[in-house]
């Protein structure tokens, strides 16, 4: 194991933020079986060294996922960030271009 000066950060792993619905949020699924979970546990295996975060809410709307990324991204901050939302705005009916504007920005 490499050594390391007295007050010196360990490197940091790399982060993949996932913010997300119900889909990815584990909704009536037995928890650790989710495709998140599924993701860290393929990674693991193939031994890379990757942090998954599961930042995703059942029933979040891209209007959620839009309001809660930015303390997201500065608390955890990601070298990839996979958004799974749209599905809750289509069920309540939501104009498509409202759901097009919050993914875009």
């Amino acid at each position: 194991m490499p050594l390391r000066a007295i007050g010196a950060a360990a490197p940091a792993v790399p982060v993949i933020l996932v913010v997300g619905d119900s889909l990815s949020a584990e909704y009536g699924l037995e928890r650790g079986s989710g495709w998140v979970a599924l993701l860290q546990q393929r990674l693991a295996r193939d031994k890379i060294a990757i942090e998954v975060v599961n930042a995703s809410i059942s029933g979040d709307t891209t209007s959620g996922g839009r309001t809660r990324l930015p303390a997201l991204l500065a608390q955890h901050k990601p070298g990839i960030v996979i958004i799974e939302l749209g599905g809750n705005d289509a069920l309540r009916g939501l104009p498509l271009g409202m759901t097009q504007a919050n993914l875009s920005a």
